[in-house]
């Protein structure tokens, strides 16, 4: 009765039915989140790991950044769907670099001999223990792998669920499950060893180096498919991704490339010689979506992507989103970030990261979003990477 007199609803007290229905209605991670902190029952009413939202929308994870302090473990993550930066004390991170996301987790290792490896979700500041790199396949010069992508071949729930790492530099791979005390590198045998990226998909691991792409089969891995990429391709900067409807190549081409691959054109074409005295404006910028298709052997052009969003780094990283998921989400978007570092003749280096968004077919791109920080003046620096948050 005492509450009925209020001039206010009782917000904290509905049903906690009803709290759970409206939970359920929430499509943000970080709505959701805020929702769970309002009070105690709105947080009983609601599941700590939904199932409900839909893949998230990217957030830019910039690299740890100091000048002399010491490191406090805050990061900052560049949320595209509120267009803020999200300040998350991780102290998991101290000391600790990060060398790839994916599902919602963060690969973490200190590039340090005998040194700790480990998954951790930033959200739920949950972490899976894993092992070190110098128990890998029991080799003691393994300390300094230099992890550029990571992947799983499952859900990490799953026990079978591999862990698939990808050294820069090593013609080789190595591969974990969650508890196992040591690595197993995989040999690829006749590639090169350096390779800029690759990706596993259904029991095949997919190797690029130098413009081929090496298709290996687990089961029969002396059965190797080779493809080389046509010659325009080899001069862009390819990235491979791993999805559950195949594997897609995407070919970024910024000036210096698409000069390259015109010049390659040229050479294959004869009649480039009659459009000498034309001339157009070159894009800063192109990218290309292809389905690598084995069957017949081919690289097949995607030009409706009514359905897909990509966001890149300008180092190797890239990841797709389902635009259907999200209202204010157009599909074909493209979302790029780079970073330039200006001089200062005061506190040393600055770097600014800038976020970029256009279209995948018009190649016009406009700033959304920069964020401004100071270059540490020592160590090594990672680069900055989407991660896309996750409950699980």
């Amino acid at each position: 009765m005492e509450r009925s007199r209020s001039p206010f609803p009782d917000w904290a007290h509905l049903p906690p039915l009803v709290l759970h229905l409206i939970s359920e209605r929430v499509k943000s991670i970080t709505d959701y989140v805020r929702f769970r902190a309002v009070c105690s029952p709105w947080r009983s009413a609601s599941l700590p790991k939904p199932r409900h939202l839909p893949p998230q929308l990217p957030w830019l994870m910039f690299p740890w950044d100091s000048q002399d302090e010491e490191d406090d473990g805050i990061r900052l993550f560049y949320d595209h769907w509120e267009s803020k930066t999200h300040k998350i004390h991780l102290p998991d991170m101290i000391g600790m670099m990060c060398r790839g996301s994916y599902r919602g987790w963060l690969f973490l290792d200190s590039q340090q001999e005998g040194a700790e490896v480990f998954l951790l979700n930033p959200l739920t500041r949950a972490r899976i223990q894993l092992p070190s790199f110098t128990a890998a396949d029991n080799e003691s010069d393994e300390a300094d792998i230099d992890i550029i992508k990571v992947t799983f071949s499952t859900e990490l729930s799953d026990p079978d669920c591999l862990i698939i790492a990808f050294p820069l530099v090593r013609s080789s791979t190595f591969c974990c499950r969650v508890g196992d005390p040591c690595w197993t590198k995989v040999l690829f045998y006749a590639i090169p060893d350096v390779f800029p990226d690759g990706t596993y998909y259904n029991e095949r691991f997919y190797v690029l180096c130098l413009g081929v792409m090496h298709v290996i089969d687990t089961n029969k891995p002396g059965d190797m498919i080779v493809y080389d990429f046509r010659r325009e391709i080899r001069c862009a900067n390819v990235f491979l991704q791993g999805e559950k409807s195949g594997v897609y190549v995407v070919a970024f081409f910024g000036q210096k490339e698409q000069d390259e691959a015109t010049a390659q054109k040229d050479e294959d074409d004869q009649a480039a010689h009659d459009n000498k005295g034309t001339t157009e404006t070159t894009p800063k910028l192109k990218i290309e979506l292809y389905q690598f298709i084995e069957q017949p052997l081919e690289l097949k052009k995607i030009t409706n992507t009514s359905d897909t969003a990509l966001f890149f780094t300008d180092y190797y990283y890239c990841l797709a989103v389902c635009s259907d998921d999200w209202d204010s989400l157009d599909g074909g978007s493209v979302y790029i970030q780079s970073k330039h570092v200006p001089s200062t003749d005061t506190d040393g280096d600055i770097t600014c990261y800038n976020i970029f968004s256009g279209k995948l077919n018009d190649f016009k791109y406009e700033r959304v979003a920069s964020e401004v920080t100071k270059k540490p003046s020592f160590g090594p620096r990672p680069p900055a990477m989407w991660f896309q948050p996750s409950f699980v």
